[in-house]
């Protein structure tokens, strides 16, 4: 009876890992996407230039308008 019962649940348990497995490697690629997207992001504001003050206010003025 036992080993009728462990042929039956082996399978159902390989086919629960797998599925866990790939939640968890989904978890992790897009957890090093989101990683992945703030450093394009860190990369782009490092690379502004020096800007004018009161352009630098106006784009903040109309960005609050939207």
């Amino acid at each position: 009876m036992t080993s009728l019962l462990a042929s039956l649940l082996k399978p159902l348990l390989t086919l629960l890992a797998a599925w866990f497995g790939g939640k968890a490697a989904g978890r992790q690629a897009a957890k090093i996407e989101e990683l992945q997207s703030y450093a394009e992001t860190s990369k782009r504001i490092d690379n502004v230039g020096p800007t004018d003050a009161a352009a630098a206010a106006e784009w903040l003025r109309n960005r609050a308008k939207h």
